[in-house]
């Protein structure tokens, strides 16, 4: 079994890309210069990569890596943040979920990210079956402890090697396969309408964190929004959300079908009565 250490020797670093931006870094984590941003197209990934050794060397017990917007997107301080870890002890790995309507709502974010992403679980599912997987990411059913979007991912030593090693799998299965290599790589092949260069990679890499949590059994600790930390936009919806996301969890608990064709049900009933519920995101 593997050894969980208990201890709150914790950084979390805030990565600006433009000068101008550091002031807006939290006092409670640690600023990280990246305007030099040699690889701007691999977004946060490439500070992982470029940073994984120095901080294996610093004998961390947690770290992980936020943007300089994450008080916008997720509403929550630095304090709150480092408290919620210090109160939870035990776990692996720490999760701050800003798109609470994404996870409550779809199975999970390959199902939502082939709306905006054409075939990315397609993608997906080729980069696992080249890594001996046999699976189709689309039907896992994905709840709160495994989802997170814009990688406020917050892990221990054992989740940061396995899935360095695991993404940069990317690059050498790349290399190997040139039509693989466009689909991941391609410049604009990712159709994000806020930056129509980008390829698939950074998304890709979005969604393949909670699969990858699922496959690797860690123990997981998801930040779990009240009424009082969550962002007022979801007021409206907050009541509803929550239980839809208490839903996935029991599903899987259970492993109930009768349960899943409840969630499902009262899901699409959510989607039918608020069309304009996804903009939330």
């Amino acid at each position: 079994m593997t050894s969980i250490t208990t201890s709150n020797n914790t950084k979390i670093f805030q990565i600006y890309f433009k000068s101008e931006l550091k002031q807006y870094c939290d006092p409670a984590f640690e600023p990280l210069d990246n305007t030099a941003n040699p690889r701007p197209e691999l977004r946060e990934w490439d500070v992982w990569d470029r940073f994984h050794e120095q901080r294996l060397s610093e004998n961390l017990d947690l770290w992980g890596y936020v943007s300089w917007k994450f008080k916008e997107k997720t509403n929550l301080s630095g304090e709150q943040v480092l408290k919620h870890i210090e109160e939870h002890p035990g776990h692996e790995v720490y999760l701050f979920n800003p798109c609470i309507v994404n996870e409550a709502l779809f199975v999970n974010s390959w199902e939502q990210g082939d709306i905006h992403h054409p075939n990315i679980s397609g993608i997906g599912n080729k980069f696992f079956a080249k890594l001996g997987h046999n699976l189709d990411v689309k039907a896992m059913l994905l709840d709160h402890n495994r989802t997170v979007f814009a990688n406020y991912i917050v892990g221990n030593r054992r989740f940061w090697e396995r899935f360095m090693a695991f993404s940069r799998a990317l690059f050498t299965e790349a290399d190997k396969d040139p039509v693989f290599k466009e689909e991941v790589f391609g410049a604009g092949r990712s159709n994000y309408a806020h930056d129509n260069s980008l390829p698939n990679f950074t998304f890709l890499i979005e969604r393949l964190i909670p699969t990858f949590l699922e496959l690797e059994q860690f123990k997981v600790c998801p930040y779990l929004y009240t009424s009082a930390t969550a962002l007022p936009k979801y007021a409206p919806v907050l009541g509803e959300i929550q239980t839809l996301s208490t839903l996935k969890t029991l599903v899987n608990r259970y492993e109930s079908a009768e349960l899943y064709a409840v969630w499902n049900y009262y899901r699409s009933k959510l989607l039918q009565q608020n069309p304009s519920i996804l903009g939330l995101e």
